[in-house]
């Protein structure tokens, strides 16, 4: 009985040890199935993460390229952050708006290149026939400055020289015409026209109806210089359906960077005074000077310099 007792006993603890064993086994392969699983999620996830790191450094690469870019196409000179952020609040602020024509362009490249230092938009006036007159029209489109023809006419003076290409009271229609075509086969990218000189010429309404005419047929517009107070340009553009405007001040009559800065505020004055107004300049070194300065000047008085088409009648 009693061996048959421990045969008993002994069956039973072979059974136990042998459910332990295979819960044992089942427990290791279920361990080995979530670790696969979890590895297998860590891994998909560890893919989605880097996928999206991955995104993000291109995003940010693409973000610091087109930052660099900016960088490199600004000058070095840091105020171009100042002069951005007055750009953004004087457009949102600007009680009043002026423009500027740089005449007599075309003499000079070095000029040419610190004006297009400039943070806001002035209009080239070139002269036509000079030693760099088309380059400077090349580099000023590139720049996105607005290009105008500066046609000579004949002036009340007669000792002083409109230069090469210059309309005369004395020429017929043809010759004007010619004159005129001559002139803006010269200069490349122009959008306008405005007179060099021309007090004599101006003051002519014959005269003036033709080359009128010839600009309205290629759809250019004329800015009257008002080298004389009895010009009938303007007038006679707006009678004639051109788009057009008229100077109003000129800054450097005298070469003076003090008197410079006078007419500039002066500029400001009937600016504000009557909505907008418009400057005419040289490519004179002290001229350059100020108008390096003035952007932040104006926009502290909510005068906002714009391109000369904005002011067009």
């Amino acid at each position: 009985m009693t061996k048959k007792l421990w045969n008993y006993l002994y069956s039973i603890l072979l059974s136990i040890i042998l459910l332990l064993l295979i819960g044992i086994f089942l427990q290791l392969n279920d361990n080995n199935r979530l670790n696969i699983n979890s590895n297998s999620i860590i891994d998909k996830n560890n893919s989605i993460k880097n996928s999206v790191v991955k995104k993000q450094d291109q995003s940010t690469s693409e973000n610091h390229a087109f930052f660099y870019h900016n960088i490199l196409e600004k000058k070095p000179d840091d105020s171009w952050l100042l002069n951005k952020f007055l750009a953004n609040r004087k457009k949102e602020e600007a009680k009043a708006k002026i423009a500027i024509i740089i005449d007599d362009m075309g003499y000079q490249k070095s000029i040419a290149e610190q004006l297009m230092e400039l943070n806001y938009p002035v209009a080239i006036a070139v002269l036509p026939f000079l030693p760099h007159s088309q380059e400077v029209a090349e580099m000023a489109k590139e720049n996105g400055f607005t290009v105008l023809l500066h046609l000579p006419m004949q002036p009340q003076n007669s000792e002083a020289d409109p230069g090469k290409g210059a309309i005369f009271t004395t020429m017929n229609e043809e010759e004007i015409k010619k004159k005129i075509m001559a002139n803006i086969e010269n200069v490349p990218n122009i959008v306008g026209v405005n007179n060099h000189m021309g007090s004599k010429v101006t003051e002519d309404g014959h005269i003036m109806s033709i080359v009128l005419a010839e600009l309205r047929e290629r759809n250019l517009f004329f800015v009257d210089s008002m080298t004389t107070s009895r010009s009938v340009g303007y007038k006679l553009s707006k009678e004639m359906g051109l788009k057009t405007a008229q100077r109003n001040v000129f800054l450097d009559n005298e070469q003076d960077t003090n008197y410079i800065k006078k007419q500039v505020m002066i500029l400001k004055d009937l600016a504000l005074e009557s909505g907008s107004a418009i400057a005419i300049g040289h490519p004179y070194c002290n001229t350059i000077s100020v108008l390096k300065e003035i952007d932040s000047i104006l926009a502290a008085e909510s005068v906002e310099i714009v391109r000369i088409e904005d002011l067009l009648e």
